[in-house]
């Protein structure tokens, strides 16, 4: 498996707003976000996630080996997790925002203890483990991510508070983002100025810091 090791915080700022923390090649229709742009035979890792590395991998075969009900055993996985050991402290800095908690968390703590999938941020009306009236923001991340995913997380929270379903607020927090990351620097397909032509090689050392392969 080759993997390679690539600026999150870039891709998050021009290509696509929805690249996490790794991904593999997929163009399934069917499939939420695919990402026809990696290379077949690749996964992508956000560099920031690279210490966890074998935890994402491992998290990534499961995710692609689901054929039916994934919210049914997303939900089983999350059950046995919280059957073990408590979390250590993941808190790194509280602040507030709007009659809001924000919190500054080490995703790598929740990832191992609480949710294999939390990546970036996430609110209490989306996941039941975090408290009412909170946001939880992924240090992990580039800096420069965090104040956008604060404001994307704020947007869509509000909106789910308002009746909309998360799908739909989403789509709308990740307009309100966009806009967002536009105004330092941020540019996407269809924009005005954005770079056309560029061949495969080019457009990999746009975003792609490291290869390495994967043996065994």
């Amino acid at each position: 498996m080759k993997i390679a090791y690539v600026d999150g915080y870039k891709i998050r700022q021009t290509l696509d707003t929805d690249f996490g923390a790794i991904h593999s090649h997929s163009v399934i229709p069917t499939q939420y976000s695919p990402k026809f742009y990696i290379p077949e035979g690749q996964t992508w890792i956000d560099h920031r996630f690279k210490k966890e590395t074998a935890f994402l991998l491992k998290e990534d075969a499961w995710y692609r080996s689901i054929k039916k009900n994934y919210h049914l055993e997303r939900r089983r996985r999350m059950e046995k997790m919280r059957q073990f050991e408590e979390p250590a402290a993941f808190v790194k800095r509280k602040t507030r925002s709007k009659g809001l908690s924000v919190l500054y968390v080490d995703g790598s703590v929740i990832r191992q203890h609480i949710d294999f999938e939390f990546v970036c941020g996430g609110h209490d009306l989306v996941y039941d483990y975090i408290p009412e009236k909170t946001i939880w923001l992924d240090v992990t991340m580039d800096p420069r991510d965090l104040p956008h995913v604060l404001l994307h997380e704020m947007t869509e929270r509000k909106l789910m508070s308002q009746g909309k379903i998360y799908e739909v607020a989403h789509e709308f927090a990740t307009a309100y983002e966009r806009e967002a990351r536009r105004k330092t620097g941020g540019i996407y397909q269809g924009d005005p100025g954005y770079p056309l032509g560029l061949t495969k090689q080019q457009f990999l050392n746009k975003y792609v810091k490291k290869y390495e392969i994967l043996k065994g």
